[in-house]
């Protein structure tokens, strides 16, 4: 995309309308949140490092460059000269450290927490140079700080609270950042109106400013974009016919290097042998439920890094089809039996539990559904529990209270599996703990060698495909809706194009 429109010069000027499909709870990036907060601080906060939407490589970003010894013990981050603050102040190493200081603090509550626990002491080195002093090897921490939720923080403002979590009015209405907009106007429950920041480090935005809107509903999304009252949207695949053959929107798919996914609560004690997790996959038709959901737009597969990412192996695993009877068995072998009423039961107590969905994926309330009656199909005793993602969805997640939930994983680069599978890991959701899956990401962050990480990751997939840490249940590709005015913004997950929105422009201004 970017490729084609090269020769074409960008225009100044225009607002550009992205939907959100909830509210943003925080527009703190260090304090826990969900995907709508992620998207909009983006746009308003830096991270010293990202990975560049157009190109998946990881760049510099606030981190004009940065370093590390060779035992990768110590990284230096060089800030850049020119980045300010959007009320004039400018960055520093001292905002770097103040941040990091605040999320390696338990009582903050910071989602990142996991990310620093091997951080020994951060320490400037001058006004624009900060040192990370690590208590073992890390490879990834550059990777790492581009993924969200270690964006800088301005020391001069939140060192005026206890905790982040008491400047409500930062957090909710009035964010001060140093990235490419800022905000304006914050209506919650509405809308959120940023306008360019005309001091940012690489450059004064293209647009004057954006919008974004808190759409639930995903054919209200498709209407509004079609009416010209939104710009950007994500599309289901059963929604492409009402915009086919419209001259003012355009459609794009791309592999979104993410997987829907069933997971277990691993705490739960009717989810703990591996079993009767075994037999819950062979219970599902993946393949029909694809095409059922996403037709022609995803693909299944058992191993747990996306196929578009090349350099990393195949794993020796063979894909677990379809099988009732063999699931069946298993939970036989397990101790389930039958009663009269149909429904499997062991020791007096019933198969039952809840699937929790996210109200407004659309994809997923169908999922949620169809995985509903393959497990009443095997004897369990299933409900479908669709709750807003923004409260309760988002609270059960959070707090470990769900029995089973829907959900989606990335894998961006070779960090998130950690961020997902290590027994400490913040995106660990379900509990899984495995000290072999442990011990092989402590011997990848060990090393720089990039043949090294491979087999790595090849044996971790290996390891997980055995023990079932949740379900995968097909990689997604998705597809875009965009006004065809807007130009230059990348086919990629929303949240990751937002560092590079300065660079998105509207035709015809």
């Amino acid at each position: 995309m970017a490729q084609a429109q090269s020769a074409e010069q960008p225009q100044r000027g225009g607002t550009v309308q992205i939907a959100l499909q909830t509210t943003p709870g925080s527009l703190n990036p260090v304090l826990p949140a969900e995907l709508a907060s992620n998207i909009i601080n983006w746009t308003m906060f830096s991270p010293l490092t990202v990975v560049n939407p157009y190109t998946n490589q990881l760049e510099p970003y606030l981190a004009e460059r940065w370093e590390t010894n060779a035992n990768l013990t110590e990284w230096t981050f060089y800030i850049r000269r020119n980045a300010f603050w959007h009320d004039g102040r400018p960055v520093t190493s001292e905002d770097v450290k103040f941040t990091f200081d605040k999320i390696r603090d338990p009582e903050e509550g910071a989602n990142n927490l996991p990310d620093f626990r091997r951080v020994r002491e951060i320490r400037t080195v001058g006004p624009y140079a900060v040192k990370i002093f690590l208590t073992q090897p890390d490879a990834f921490l550059d990777d790492r700080l581009s993924l969200g939720g270690s964006e800088i923080l301005p020391r001069h403002i939140f060192s005026q609270f206890r905790r982040l979590r008491d400047a409500t009015e930062y957090n909710s209405r009035t964010p001060i950042g140093s990235g490419p907009f800022k905000m304006k106007r914050a209506v919650p429950g509405q809308f959120f109106e940023l306008e360019a920041n005309p001091q940012f480090f690489l450059g004064r935005p293209f647009l004057d400013g954006l919008v974004f809107r808190v759409v639930p509903d995903g054919n209200t999304r498709v209407t509004q974009v079609l009416a010209g009252q939104l710009d950007w949207i994500e599309m289901e695949p059963t929604q492409i016919r009402a915009v086919q053959g419209n001259p003012r929107v355009k459609t794009t798919n791309f592999d979104t290097l993410r997987y829907q996914i069933f997971a277990w609560n691993l705490k739960n004690p009717l989810f703990q042998d591996l079993k009767v997790r075994e037999a819950m996959v062979y219970a599902i038709d993946r393949r029909r439920l694809l095409q059922t959901v996403t037709p022609g737009f995803g693909y299944v597969d058992d191993a747990f890094v996306p196929k578009a990412v090349t350099w990393i192996p195949r794993p020796n695993i063979q894909f677990r089809e379809f099988n009732p009877q063999r699931a069946r068995q298993l939970l036989a072998e397990a101790g389930w039996r039958t009663n009269a009423q149909g429904i499997l039961e062991k020791d007096g107590k019933p198969f039952e539990f809840k699937i929790l969905v996210d109200r407004g994926n659309t994809q997923r309330e169908q999922i949620g559904l169809i995985l509903q009656q393959f497990f009443q199909d095997i004897g369990m005793k299933v409900t479908y529990d669709v709750a807003e993602r923004g409260g309760r969805w988002l609270q059960e997640t959070q707090q470990g209270t769900f029995e089973t939930r829907l959900a989606e994983f990335l894998m961006p680069n070779v960090d998130w599996m950690q961020r997902l599978f290590s027994s400490v890991g913040q995106n660990n959701s379900q509990f899984y703990s495995n000290p072999r899956v442990d011990n092989l990401l402590a011997q990848m962050r060990a090393t720089s060698n990039r043949t090294q990480h491979a087999n790595f990751m090849r044996q971790i997939q290996e390891e997980l495909y055995a023990t079932f840490p949740n379900i995968p249940l097909y990689y997604m590709e998705r597809i875009l809706a965009t006004n065809t005015r807007l130009q230059g913004f990348p086919a990629a997950n929303i949240k990751d194009a937002m560092p590079f929105i300065h660079r998105v422009w509207l035709r015809g201004n």
